[in-house]
């Protein structure tokens, strides 16, 4: 597990701007709160918006965007927090292998008494370690800051788990098709652009074709689709919102690993 632990090591700096970053998001969403709980000012707002853009941004019809379970899911869950995480992995797997091959260090790394199968597991699983630590703080961090403004009142903790979980799966596959991405390239470009497809066009796709009325087996094509197709925080669990892409996220990382075990390094 030495490359494992390396890993952990040389990204400890970025982790602990993450979090001191997720930190001040949350304090800041928190604090805008006590503005907006039970005015029905900003219902009205919302509703006047398309529809199109409530489903992208999680505002469903019969929740108020003023109560704790309607105003986190739209400012946090379904926005801002997944959309940074995503981020945080779609740059992390595309330089595991992709940005480390690219930067000339990943040869001085296999000359060593090390397998590139080693190398590529213990790298990803890195990735996946440092998203879940992420997420696990994230969490912690809005449940202390919500308690002086009751903002999680009304929230079950199985649906607070659930959106957690669920965010961690979702930016976990994302992380897996950038880190396939620069494995089978050698490049971080492939794995950022695989990523980020991944990314602005399953957010997009959410909002409009369920505003379109899209049938739902083609929605449900979407991973984006599988977490904010409810509000977890409003009506609790759903293995959907979690546990496919989970799954999922084993098959591009495999696949990446499989060509990188097979081809010359650049």
């Amino acid at each position: 597990m030495t490359i494992f632990l390396r890993t952990m090591r040389d990204r400890r700096r970025s982790l602990l701007w993450w979090t001191m970053g997720l930190f001040a998001l949350h304090l800041v969403t928190l604090a805008f709160y006590p503005t907006v709980r039970d005015q029905q000012s900003f219902d009205e707002l919302v509703q006047q918006m398309p529809e199109a853009l409530r489903a992208m941004f999680g505002m469903e019809q019969g929740i108020s965007i003023g109560s704790p379970a309607g105003y986190l899911w739209a400012r946090l869950f379904s926005s801002l927090l997944t959309v940074l995480l995503v981020v945080y992995a779609i740059v992390g797997g595309a330089g595991a292998i992709g940005g480390s091959e690219e930067d000339g260090t990943l040869e001085l790394i296999l000359a060593c008494p090390v397998s590139r199968t080693a190398l590529a597991l213990q790298r990803f699983l890195a990735i996946a370690v440092h998203l879940a630590a992420l997420v696990a703080f994230s969490a912690a961090a809005l449940a202390l800051l919500a308690l002086p403004f009751s903002a999680l009142q009304g929230i079950s903790r199985p649906g607070f788990a659930a959106a957690n979980a669920g965010l961690f799966s979702l930016a976990l596959l994302h992380a897996s098709v950038a880190f396939a991405g620069g494995a089978i390239a050698g490049r971080r470009a492939p794995g950022l652009a695989a990523g980020t497809l991944l990314a602005a066009g399953g957010f997009l796709a959410q909002g409009l074709l369920t505003a379109a009325g899209t049938p739902e087996w083609i929605r449900n094509l979407n991973p984006w689709y599988w977490y904010l197709q409810t509000n977890l925080l409003a009506f609790g669990a759903r293995w959907e919102a979690f546990l496919p892409a989970l799954a999922l996220a084993a098959l591009p990382a495999a696949a990446g690993i499989a060509v990188f075990l097979r081809r010359d390094l650049r």
